[in-house]
C-alpha cells in the first residue's frame, strides 16, 4: 500500500514546485516575447510556421482571460502562467509514469527514460520540433497517452521553451526523490506548492491594500489540500453505513478504519435507505474537485465493494466504477488536468487479483470536467459554432449565458435554476457530438479554442444536471468580506442565509444536487455551527435536512501552513427532513494538537448523540456536541457590547507615550490586556476625537459600544482563553468585548464568574471561533446567587480600584520603585517624561496610585531642563550614569545600595554589565522593545563606543532642539576632541571623525531632503514636514524615519524594528496619495508608506496650495 508523503519530501517538493515555476514563468516570456505574441503585429523574421503559432498562441491567450488591446496589442500574463504550468507539468507527470513503469511508446509498448534518451538521440526528425532531451521525449509521450489531460493541440505545448529553462527544469525534476512519485498525495500537494506564491501574493494584496477575490484570484487563494484522514473518515463512514445496512451479516470488503459505529453496532452516520441497493446505479460528485483526491480515495472503496457485490474482475470494476460511479466538477482548468491524471495513475496502478499493478490500457472515459470556463467571443460569433443548426444554436445560446460568471461561480452555476427550454431540451448527445465533429480538421483555426471551450461547457452542463446520492468535497473557504463583486452579489441573491462564506454557499448548492435521500459530505469551516451570522440556515437545515454525523477537528487539522487558523469540522448530512427523534452522532476531536492526534481520535474517541430537534432551542440555534445547561442567561442582567474600528490603524491610533502630554482630542481606546492584569490594555490613544468626521467617513471606521461607554464592566479578550480584566467606561477596540451589569451591583459577581474556569468552558460550548463573537459572551448560563457569594468571599472590599505598574499603561503611577521595570522608567523621568495618571485629576485611580504620584515630585529637580542628556559629560553637565544614579537613589530612598543596582540590572537581564555599560548598550534595544517599537527616548550617537552618545525625549525634539543638538552638545564634545588631537592624543582622531560625521548626518536630517525627510501618507505634499518640523500627532514611526535611515541611533534598523512598508486597507479615491501604488507596484489605494519627497517638490506644492491653484 503506497504511503503518504513525509514531512522531508514535503519540503523537497515544496521548494522545488517554487524554483521550477519560477524559471518556467521566466522561460515561457522569454519565448512568447520572441514570438511578438504580445506586440500588435508580427515580425517579417518568423517564418511561416511560427507566424501560425503565434496567432493560435494570441487565440489561446485570450481564451485564458489575456486582454486584446484597442491597438492590437495583448497581454500574456494569463498565457504565460499556462505554458509554464503546462510545460513543468507534462514533465511531472511523464516521470511519475516512469517511476510506475507506464510511459508507454505510442506504437503500444512500455519505454523507459533510457529508451526516451535514445529516441531523442536517434530520432532528431521524429517529433516537431526536434526533441532536445529524453525529458522532452517523455513529455511528447505521456502527452499522447492523456489526452484528456495534454490537449494534442495545445499550443501551450507547440511552443518550445529556451534550452537553459529546459535544462533547469530537467534538474530540478531529476532532484526530486523516486519516493515522491510514488506517495499517495504527492500529486496534490504539488499543485498546492505551484500555486503557494500566487497564493501568497492574492493574500498580501487582501490583507494590505483590501483586493477582492475575483476571477483571477480565487483558484489560487482558495487551494488547500484535503488531509487523507479526513477523506478517509467522510468516505468510511458513508460507505460503510451503506454497506452494514445492505449487508450486515458480512464483513466489509475493505479495511475502513475511521468507519465508527454506536453502542449498538449501528453505524454512527446512519444507513442510507435512500440509496440506490447496487452500486451499479450509485453516483458521487466532488463538486470542487481539486486534484481529484476524493475521487481517487473513492475509486480504492467502490472497486473491491463491487467486486465483492457483483462478482466482477477487479479490471472491470475499475472500469465501471470509472464510468458510472464518479464524478468531478472544478473551477480551475489545471485542477482538472491532474486529477485526470490522478484518477488514470490510480486505476492503472490499482492491483489486480494476484497484487500485480493493471498496468496502462485504455480507460473509460472520465465524467470530470472544467466548469471555470466562460465564453471570450462575442455571442454572435459564438453561435456560429452551431453552423445553422436552430437545435444547436438554442443550446449554444443558453451555454453562452450559463456559463457567463463560470471562472467565479464553478458548480455553483444552476442550469436547473438558470435556464428553462432550449438547453435542457436539447440532444446532449446530438450537441456533443456535433462540436466534436465540428472541431476535427481545424487545429490551426483560431475559432478552435471557443469550440474546445464549448464542448468543455456541454460537458459540465451534463455532470450539473444530473443527481448524485453522495456529494463529498472540501469546497472553498472564503468569507463574504473577501467576495468580489460578482460572487458576493450572486450569494446575496441566492443564498442569502449561507452568503457569509463560500463553503456554506457550496453546502446548500450541494443538497441541490443531492437525488431525493442523497447526502453531503463536507469538510469545512466551523463558525457557522455558532455564529449568530448563520442562524437562519442552522434553523433551515436542522428543519429540513438529517444531521447524520458531525466530527468537530478544531484547529490545527490541516498539516499545511496555509490552513493556519483554520477550525474545521467534517460533516454528513442527507437531504431528507428528519425524523422524530434524530439523533446527530458526533465525534469532538478539537482537543489533540496535531493532524496524526486527530486522525486518531476520529478513529478511537467515544462517539456522542444529541438530539437534532434540541439544537434548535440553543441559544441562536447553536449546534453543539454537549448539553449547554440549563438556568438564566447571563444576557438577562448584563449587555454585551462590540468593539470599534478605525479603518486605519496606524494612522488614528497612538501609544499614549507617543505624546507628550494627551489632551481632549486624545481619546483613551481600550485593546487587548497583558495576561493576569486585572487593569490593562489602556495602552493606546486616538489622533483625533471620535466626533471628529475624518475618522467617522473613513472607509472601514466603525465606532459601535455606545451604549456601554461610561459604565463599568468586564473587559474580555476575545481571542483564545478570553482573558479578562477590568472595564471603567472606554471606547474599545474590536479585539475585546464587553460584559456591562444592568446593575453595577452584580459587576463583582460577573467579574469572579468570568475569570472562573467554568466561564471559559460554557462560552467554548457554544462559539469554537478563535476569536469569539461578542454576543456570545453573554448567552451563557449564569448562577447569580452563587457568584454573588463567591465574590462577597473574594472581594469583601469591593472590587480593586485601577492600578498598575507597567509604564506601558496610562493609569501607571509613574514612579519607578515599584514599577515592573524601573530603569527604562527612571531614565523617561530623567528625560522630563510624565505618565497621563500623574495629571489627569479626573482618572479614577486607587488609594496606593495616588499616593505614588505625589511621591513623584520628589524627583522633579533631578529632571533635565531641554531633553538632552549626554551619555559622556559634554557642557557642564554631569555625565548621563551620574545623574540616572541620583534619580534612582532618591527614588529608592533609604532601600538604594549597589546591591540594590546590581539586582535592577539583573532584572533587566543584564547581570554582567555595571550601569554605565547598560545605559550605553542596552537601554535603548530594551526601551524598543518595552514599548511596543515606538521609542520615545531616542539614543543617537557617533558608531564609537567612546565617543559621542546622548538620549533625547522625542517629544521635545523640535527644529530649534536638533539644532541645540548638534551645534551645542555635539559641538561642544568636538571642540574637546579637536583639543585632545591638538594634545596629541591619538584616540581622539578617531572620535573626533566620528563626531564630525555624526554632524554631518544629523545636518542632512535638519534639512530633510531624502532619504532624510519625513513622510506622512494622509497628509498631502503641501502639509508635508519641510526639513525636521515634525509634528508629534504623526507618531513615532513616521518621524523616526529619517533617524533611522541615517544610522544615527544606537542599534541598526533591524533591531529598531520598525517598517514603512505598506499598511492594510485601501485608501479612497480622495485620499491624497491614491494614485502612488502604481509607482511601487501595488494597485491604487494602496496604503504607501515608504516614499520620499524632495525640498523643491514640497516647496512647489506649498505656493501652489497657497496661490490657491
Amino acid at each position: 500500500m503506497k504511503t503518504n508523503l513525509s514531512r522531508e519530501h514535503r519540503r523537497i517538493l515544496e521548494a522545488t514546485a517554487a524554483q521550477a515555476r519560477s524559471a518556467a514563468e521566466t522561460g515561457a516570456a522569454r519565448a512568447l516575447q520572441a514570438l511578438a505574441v504580445g506586440a500588435s503585429t508580427a515580425p517579417a523574421h518568423l517564418t511561416d510556421g511560427q507566424k501560425k503559432l503565434r496567432v493560435r498562441l494570441r487565440a489561446h491567450g485570450r481564451a485564458l482571460g489575456d486582454d486584446l488591446r484597442q491597438d492590437d496589442t495583448q497581454s500574456i500574463d494569463h498565457l504565460v502562467a499556462e505554458i509554464a504550468y503546462e510545460h513543468w507539468h507534462r514533465m511531472l507527470f511523464a516521470r511519475f509514469l516512469a517511476e510506475s513503469d507506464l510511459l508507454m511508446h505510442p506504437d503500444g509498448y512500455p519505454v523507459s527514460l533510457s529508451d526516451c534518451k535514445a529516441d531523442a538521440e536517434d530520432g532528431p526528425g521524429r517529433f516537431d520540433p526536434p526533441a532536445r532531451s529524453e525529458w522532452e521525449v517523455a513529455g511528447h509521450y505521456a502527452s499522447r497517452m492523456l489526452p484528456n489531460v495534454f490537449r494534442p493541440d495545445s499550443p501551450a505545448l507547440a511552443l518550445q521553451l529556451p534550452l537553459e529553462t529546459e535544462q533547469a527544469l530537467e534538474a530540478l525534476l531529476a532532484r526530486l526523490p523516486t519516493t515522491v512519485f510514488q506517495a499517495n498525495d504527492s500529486l496534490g500537494w504539488s499543485y498546492q506548492f505551484w500555486q503557494a506564491p500566487k497564493k501568497q501574493e492574492v493574500q498580501r494584496q487582501m490583507k494590505q491594500a483590501g483586493t477582492k477575490v475575483g476571477a483571477d484570484e480565487l483558484p489560487a487563494v482558495t487551494q488547500l489540500f484535503t488531509e487523507q484522514y479526513m477523506v478517509a473518515f467522510l468516505l468510511e463512514n458513508a460507505l460503510g453505513g451503506w454497506w452494514q445496512g445492505r449487508h450486515p451479516e458480512q464483513p466489509l470488503p475493505v479495511d475502513m478504519p475511521y468507519f465508527r459505529k454506536v453502542d449498538d453496532g449501528s453505524p454512527a452516520a446512519g444507513t442510507f435507505p435512500a440509496w440506490p441497493a447496487s452500486l451499479a446505479d450509485f453516483r458521487l460528485l466532488d463538486p470542487c474537485l481539486g486534484s481529484g483526491h476524493f475521487l481517487v480515495s473513492a475509486l480504492h472503496y467502490l472497486v473491491p465493494i463491487r467486486c465483492a457485490t457483483e462478482h466482477l474482475s477487479v479490471a472491470a470494476a475499475v472500469d465501471r466504477v470509472l464510468a458510472e460511479n464518479l464524478h468531478g466538477l472544478e473551477l480551475d482548468a489545471r485542477c482538472v488536468e491532474i486529477a485526470a491524471f490522478a484518477l488514470a495513475l490510480a486505476a492503472w496502478r490499482y492491483p489486480d487479483e494476484q497484487g500485480q499493478p493493471l498496468g496502462h490500457r485504455p480507460l473509460p472515459r472520465l465524467n470530470i470536467a472544467c466548469v471555470g470556463v466562460a465564453p471570450r467571443s462575442k455571442k454572435a460569433d459564438w453561435l456560429t459554432l452551431a453552423d445553422g443548426d436552430r437545435l444547436l444554436e438554442a443550446g449554444m445560446a443558453a451555454l453562452y449565458t450559463l456559463f457567463q460568471k463560470a471562472p467565479e461561480l464553478g458548480s455553483l452555476i444552476d442550469p436547473m435554476a438558470t435556464i428553462r427550454g432550449d438547453l435542457l431540451d436539447a440532444q446532449w448527445e446530438e450537441l456533443a457530438s456535433r462540436l466534436e465533429q465540428a472541431l476535427a480538421g481545424h487545429d490551426d483555426d483560431a475559432d478552435s479554442e471557443a469550440r474546445v471551450a464549448a464542448l468543455g461547457m456541454v460537458y459540465a452542463s451534463r455532470i450539473l444536471t444530473r443527481r448524485y446520492h453522495l456529494v463529498i468535497t472540501n469546497p472553498p473557504y472564503l468569507g463574504a468580506g473577501q467576495h468580489g463583486p460578482m460572487l458576493k452579489d450572486f450569494c446575496e441573491e441566492h443564498y442569502k442565509a449561507a452568503k457569509g462564506d463560500i463553503a456554506n454557499v457550496f453546502l446548500e448548492r450541494s443538497l441541490k444536487l443531492c437525488a431525493p435521500g442523497g447526502s453531503v459530505s463536507f469538510v469545512m469551516p466551523q463558525n457557522w455551527l455558532f455564529l449568530k451570522s448563520y442562524q437562519k440556515q442552522r434553523q433551515h437545515l436542522l428543519n429540513h435536512a438529517t444531521w447524520n454525523l458531525l466530527a468537530r477537528l478544531g484547529e490545527h487539522g490541516f498539516e499545511s501552513t496555509d490552513a493556519a487558523g483554520a477550525f474545521t469540522i467534517l460533516l454528513t448530512l442527507t437531504h431528507t427532513k428528519p425524523g422524530d427523534g434524530q439523533m446527530l452522532r458526533g465525534i469532538d476531536a478539537s482537543a489533540p494538537k496535531s493532524s496524526d492526534e486527530k486522525a486518531t481520535s476520529l478513529a478511537n474517541d467515544m462517539v456522542v448523540a444529541v438530539s437534532q430537534q434540541q439544537q434548535l432551542t440553543n441559544p441562536d440555534a447553536r449546534v453543539l456536541l454537549e448539553d449547554l445547561g440549563s438556568g438564566p442567561l447571563l444576557s438577562q442582567i448584563a449587555d454585551f457590547g462590540k468593539g470599534s474600528s478605525t479603518g486605519d490603524r496606524p494612522r488614528f491610533l497612538r501609544g499614549f507615550w507617543e505624546m507628550a502630554f494627551l489632551t481632549a482630542n486624545n481619546a483613551p481606546w481600550l485593546d487587548s490586556p497583558i495576561e493576569k492584569q486585572v487593569w490593562s490594555g489602556r495602552e493606546h490613544v486616538t489622533t483625533v476625537p471620535l466626533n471628529t468626521s475624518q475618522l467617522r467617513e473613513q472607509l472601514g471606521c466603525w465606532l459601535r459600544g455606545h451604549n456601554l461607554w461610561g459604565r463599568p464592566g468586564v473587559a474580555v479578550n476575545k481571542m483564545r482563553g478570553l482573558e479578562p480584566f477590568l472595564y471603567a467606561g472606554e471606547t474599545f477596540d474590536d479585539n475585546v468585548g464587553i460584559i456591562a451589569p444592568k446593575d453595577a451591583i452584580y459587576l463583582p459577581a460577573i467579574w469572579v464568574f468570568v475569570r472562573s474556569g467554568e466561564y471559559l468552558e460554557s462560552v467554548r460550548k457554544i462559539d469554537h471561533k478563535l476569536n469569539v463573537t461578542a454576543a456570545t459572551l453573554t448567552k451563557v448560563p449564569f448562577d447569580l446567587a452563587h457568584w454573588q457569594q463567591v465574590a462577597t468571599e473574594r472581594y469583601p472590599n469591593g472590587l480593586p480600584k485601577p492600578y498598575s505598574d507597567d509604564p506601558t499603561q496610562w493609569i501607571f503611577h509613574g514612579h519607578p520603585k515599584p514599577a515592573n521595570d524601573p530603569l527604562q522608567v527612571a531614565v523617561a523621568r530623567l528625560l522630563g517624561y510624565c505618565w497621563p495618571a500623574e495629571s489627569d485629576a479626573e482618572m479614577e485611580l486607587s488609594d496606593e496610585s495616588h499616593a505614588w504620584i505625589a511621591r513623584c515630585q520628589d524627583l522633579a529637580g533631578l529632571v533635565d531642563d531641554d531633553g538632552i542628556v549626554c551619555l559622556p559629560a559634554v557642557r557642564g553637565e554631569a555625565a548621563a550614569v551620574d545623574r540616572l544614579r541620583a534619580l534612582l537613589a532618591r527614588a529608592f530612598g533609604t532601600d538604594w545600595s549597589a546591591a540594590r543596582e546590581s539586582q535592577l540590572l539583573r532584572d533587566a537581564g543584564c547581570d554582567c554589565l555595571p550601569l554605565a555599560q547598560w545605559l550605553r548598550d542596552k537601554f535603548f534595544e530594551q526601551h524598543v522593545t518595552r514599548f511596543q517599537k515606538r521609542p520615545f527616548i531616542w539614543h543617537v550617537w557617533d558608531g564609537h563606543k567612546e565617543g559621542f552618545s546622548a538620549l533625547v525625549n522625542y517629544h521635545l525634539l523640535t527644529r530649534e532642539k536638533l539644532n541645540t543638538l548638534i551645534n551645542l552638545y555635539l559641538g561642544d564634545w568636538i571642540t574637546q576632541q579637536r583639543r585632545a588631537v591638538d594634545a596629541g592624543n591619538a584616540d581622539a582622531t578617531l572620535k573626533l571623525a566620528k563626531a564630525e560625521a555624526l554632524k554631518a548626518r544629523l545636518e542632512a536630517i535638519l534639512e530633510g531632503e531624502p532619504p532624510h525627510d519625513i513622510f506622512v501618507r494622509w497628509k498631502p505634499l503641501h502639509q508635508q514636514p519641510f526639513g525636521w518640523n515634525p509634528d508629534i500627532n504623526d507618531g513615532v514611526r513616521m518621524n523616526i524615519r529619517p533617524f533611522v535611515e541615517t544610522g544615527v541611533l544606537r542599534i541598526n534598523r533591524a533591531k529598531v524594528g520598525i517598517k514603512w512598508g505598506v499598511d492594510r486597507g485601501k485608501d479612497v479615491a480622495s485620499a491624497p496619495w491614491f494614485k502612488l501604488g502604481p509607482s511601487y507596484g501595488e494597485p491604487e489605494g494602496t496604503r504607501i508608506n515608504d516614499h520620499h519627497s524632495t525640498l523643491a517638490e514640497k516647496k512647489a506644492a506649498r505656493e501652489k496650495a497657497k496661490a490657491g491653484t
